[in-house]
């Protein structure tokens, strides 16, 4: 699938961490408008990061043959897509016709849906604002930056009820933590689950308001 870097909310995600960085990735991250395809060549290097970068594809089914001496008549193969947000739905299927690039492979799609639009993150944004004060309230060292859900969730069932949705948790993730996700040894710590818990009260708290209050400090030189 092609590089999409720089045209999703993945980019306001390293402009916003720049400031983090020592030179050279600090001058790299603050100036994307020409180090886009750098950044983005770097991040296609490994699956969890090429996954903000494209659309991404994994082989989940796959059905050939009866006999092991018999060539099969016929192959089935289901193929999972997560879709990036500047990607649609129909240029996908259209990329993968054109790749495949013959009449004898028939492409039937089972399921599927545009990205939902990315949602607001500005200064006006009560959503995403209400989010960073939380987080700010509890863990003011951090820096609240946009990003990207690359799974799939529940929440794209509420497009309908609001015009932005967060998939946001405060949870700590270590070396093969992500590995783990869905599979063997899934956990979190009873520290971090306490947390979970004080924030979401918190939230609840917060959103209790008629207008946004003054925002933390965002400001950094580049």
């Amino acid at each position: 699938m092609p590089r999409l870097f720089g045209y999703g909310a993945e980019r306001e995600t390293f402009e916003h961490l720049a400031h983090k960085f020592g030179l050279p990735l600090k001058f790299i991250m603050s100036n994307l408008w020409l180090f886009s395809p750098l950044l983005g060549r770097v991040l296609e290097r490994k699956p969890l990061t090429n996954a903000f970068v494209r659309t991404t594809t994994a082989v989940t089914m796959f059905n050939a043959g009866v006999k092991v001496n018999i060539i099969p008549s016929l192959a089935e193969a289901h193929v999972n897509l997560r879709i990036h947000s500047a990607h649609s739905l129909q240029e996908v299927l259209d990329f993968i016709q054109d790749t495949v690039g013959d009449e004898r492979v028939k492409i039937e799609l089972i399921d599927g849906f545009d990205p939902l639009p990315i949602s607001s993150f500005d200064e006006q944004s009560f959503g995403f604002q209400i989010i960073k004060k939380t987080v700010l309230d509890m863990f003011p060292t951090l820096t609240v930056a946009p990003g990207i859900c690359i799974g799939n969730t529940d929440s794209r069932h509420f497009k309908d009820l609001a015009s932005d949705i967060y998939r946001f948790a405060p949870v700590w993730f270590k070396p093969g933590d992500v590995q783990r996700f869905h599979g063997i040894n899934e956990r979190i710590s009873k520290k971090n689950y306490e947390e979970l818990i004080v924030f979401y009260f918190n939230l609840i708290q917060n959103c209790d308001i008629q207008k946004l209050p003054e925002p933390h400090t965002s400001v950094h030189e580049l």
